[in-house]
This record gives structure tokens, sequence and C-alpha cells, in this order.
């Protein structure tokens, strides 16, 4: 799958996307926050680095010729090593999320007219 990094640095190179989720890979070993703020927006780019991968996946696996690139073998380690990820992945997200939800406080506004983030933590 190709990917335009599209950055308006003046980066105008297609770079695969094994390439472009490399970089992006490097870039978040690399990152060394500070303080509170850069710790936040370090957050930022992991999630949305995680974000860019899992819609990738997402696209693949809803193909169906995808099947066909992969041995059951590959398949069955993929799935291994994906399962634990996301076991472990939402795991924090439930500690962390449930934290917030019962320190945060009540919301006036009825649930369905929230935003995404306010229905989360409220």
């Amino acid at each position: 799958m190709e990917y335009c990094t599209g950055h308006s640095d003046g980066a105008s190179a297609s770079l695969s996307w094994a390439e472009e989720r490399t970089k992006a890979l490097e870039d978040i070993k690399k990152l060394d926050p500070g303080d509170r703020l850069g710790l936040y927006a370090s957050l930022i780019r992991m999630n949305s680095a995680l974000f860019e991968s899992v819609r990738g996946w997402d696209s693949w696996l809803r193909n169906p010729s995808f099947i066909d690139t992969f041995t059951e073998s590959e398949l069955k380690e993929i799935y291994a090593k994906f399962k634990d990820m996301c076991v472990k992945f939402l795991e924090e997200d439930v500690k962390w999320t449930g934290m917030k939800e019962k320190s945060a406080p009540i919301a006036k506004t009825p649930r369905a007219e929230r935003s995404e983030a306010e229905r989360r933590y409220a």
C-alpha cells in the first residue's frame, strides 16, 4: 500500500506504508517530554500513530483478498501478538478511563448531546 506523506515541509517523496510507519516508530522512540505539556503532546502524537496504524490494518482486514496474502501460520502469529497488544491497551484504557469517570464532575448536558470526549468522561 503506497502512502504519500503530504507534509507541508517540502517532503514530496512517496513512502510505502511500512516506510511511513517505520518513520513514525522512530519518531515515537525519540520522544522525551520534559514537562506536563510535553507529556500531553507526546500522548497525542502516540495516539495518532496508533490510530493511523489501526486504520490501515482495518482497511486491509476488510478487504476479502487480504486473507490470501498470509498463510494460516502467519495469521495465527499476527492474531496472538495483536490479541496481547489489544488486551494490554484495553486494560490501560479501562484503568485510566474508569479513574477519570469517577473523578469527573457530573455533566448537565444530556449524554446524547455531548461530544465523544465528553461522553467518555462524564
